[in-house]
């Protein structure tokens, strides 16, 4: 059984820069979620939910073809904070996706691909 809970627990470990993570499964259902100690979050949980939705929606639409490859990630920078949605297929062929919102002023990619992958990685035959 997966332990969507650790996972977006682990993520947030990860960098200080996180204000949140949260998992849902590839039709938007939050299955878990962390947020950064002492954080506020600026979103309610309701505006959270829809957002995750909406967010896979599009990530999902998006298809790369043959020569461009599988989607990675995609970033969206917003006037207070930056989100990144991050699909994630499982071992079994499940497909989930990481929700992440970060500080300003970060660099997301760095963080993503040095930090956030590797952990995803680690934990994909537990998804």
């Amino acid at each position: 059984m997966a332990n969507y809970k650790k996972l977006c627990d682990d993520v947030l470990q990860l960098d200080s820069i996180i204000r949140y993570c949260g998992i849902a499964d590839h039709l938007g259902t939050l299955l878990a979620k962390s947020y950064r100690s002492g954080l506020v979050p600026l979103s309610s949980p309701d505006e959270t939910e829809k957002y995750t939705v909406q967010a896979i929606l599009r990530t999902g639409a998006i298809q790369g073809g043959a020569r461009v490859g599988r989607l990675q990630y995609v970033i969206g920078k917003y006037e207070n904070l930056v989100r990144a949605t991050i699909p994630i297929v499982s071992e079994s062929n499940n497909k989930f996706y990481l929700m992440l919102s970060l500080d300003l002023g970060c660099d997301p990619v760095m963080i993503i691909e040095q930090k956030v992958l590797s952990q995803i990685d680690k934990c994909r035959q537990q998804l």
